[in-house]
């Protein structure tokens, strides 16, 4: 390999270094703000009910919901809501769970100042 190709790539290997210390530190500053953790969890209490949790870290936010195939006008109120309450959403994963469940979690985060359990 010619020298300029081996000083591109290591200029490009340091850049992924520094990437990945960049989101360690802030993983890490979010698993110290351990404080500012707070979780809720809700179900209506009925078979096959759909069923969701909200944990908040700092201003950061993971929706996980379970509902059946036939309910999910549910994850769409989610996300509706969210984008009503200034919310960004920043990624969504959706599993099959059995034959007629639903799995969804979404990640957001909060960019206002009060937190989103307090609206």
């Amino acid at each position: 390999m010619a020298l300029p190709d081996q000083v591109d790539e290591a200029i490009n290997y340091i850049k992924s270094l520094e990437a990945n210390v960049k989101m360690a530190n802030e993983k890490k500053e979010k698993l110290l703000a351990g404080k500012n953790k707070r979780s809720r969890e809700y179900c209506l209490g009925l078979p096959k009910s759909p069923c969701f949790e909200i944990h908040e870290i700092g201003s950061s936010l993971q929706i996980i919901l379970t509902c059946g195939l036939d309910n999910q006008f549910i994850f769409y109120e989610i996300i509706r809501v969210l984008h009503e309450e200034n919310v960004d959403v920043r990624s969504v994963n959706s599993s099959k769970v059995g034959d007629n469940s639903l799995l969804h979690v979404v990640h957001a985060e909060v960019y206002i100042s009060k937190s989103i359990f307090d609206a």
